[in-house]
């Protein structure tokens, strides 16, 4: 090979190499704007959110760092304690939009927790004040008098669902539901960017597949077919890892359809009364 076509050669995998280092490090420094969509919220926009849903009123807790983390809670006229629902969203979910759903919910108290720069919630969000802010969130619940603290079902709905895992493995819960769940969110990206270390870039990681070997009550998932966002076989891989009893539901739907499916709240519905006690 002659001086001139190795130089070539040479000029041609500097480049590719420096290509390939600025595509990782944009994902790596850019990771958490591709991962979360904060939903913020103003008061006037609570105000009109609370006018349409009568039913419900705000919810703010003080975290340990000071932070606020704000969301909804149903009222409820029964005066003996009621078995709590909890949910997480996804990550671009302000979840004051399921306060519709509060009818497959009879007779329970339902909690609908916004992320850190989500609703009225202040803070900056990550896997770390996800998982500690729905820690001390559970914590903060169970020690309402109205709240029956020996019936608490967690669910989460995608990014969500690894909240709702991680807070099923360190406290005591009756069941978790999950709506397009995922094992671990290194998995999931991989598949999206094969191309880079994905293991060694990622900062959020999500390991429900860690946590999920620990858990010994049951799990329902809710799975779409049709899903683009989380494959389907994401969801089956976490079912396998669980250690307690898992019932899957996969119906014809995709990553955000799936929500609005009347199949998949009955299935949801019938699974919270037979794990409440």
């Amino acid at each position: 090979m002659n001086k001139k076509l190795l130089k070539f050669f040479k000029i041609i995998g500097i480049i590719v190499l420096v290509l390939y280092v600025t595509i990782c490090s944009l994902l790596y420094f850019n990771q958490d704007d591709l991962l979360f969509h904060p939903q913020p919220k103003t008061l006037a926009d609570i105000s009109k959110i609370l006018e349409a849903t009568p039913d419900f009123d705000t919810l703010t807790f003080v975290m340990q760092d000071g932070n606020r983390t704000c969301g909804y809670i149903s009222k409820d006229t029964i005066k003996e304690k009621l078995p709590l629902i909890i949910y997480f969203g996804g990550n671009a979910e302000e979840v004051s939009h399921l306060a519709d759903y509060k009818a497959y919910f009879q007779n329970s108290i339902m909690v609908l927790m916004n992320y850190r720069s989500f609703g009225l919630s202040q803070g900056k969000i990550s896997e770390q004040t996800m998982f500690s802010d729905a820690l001390e969130v559970y914590d903060k619940l169970i020690a309402n008098p109205e709240i029956d603290s020996k019936n608490i079902i967690v669910v989460g709905r995608s990014i969500g669902t690894g909240v709702a895992t991680y807070v099923s493995s360190q406290r005591k819960v009756n069941a978790t539901v999950l709506i397009t769940p995922y094992e671990n969110m290194i998995d999931v990206a991989f598949e999206k960017y094969p191309f880079v270390p994905i293991s060694l870039l990622i900062k959020h990681r999500f390991e429900s597949d860690i946590y999920a070997p620990n858990i010994s009550t049951p799990m329902l998932a809710l799975i779409s077919a049709n899903d683009q966002v989380i494959p389907k076989h994401h969801a089956y891989k976490l079912k396998v890892a669980w250690k307690g009893k898992t019932e899957a539901f996969e119906v014809n739907e995709d990553h955000n359809t799936i929500m609005k499916n009347e199949d998949v709240w009955k299935k949801i519905e019938g699974f919270v009364k037979a794990n409440i006690k």
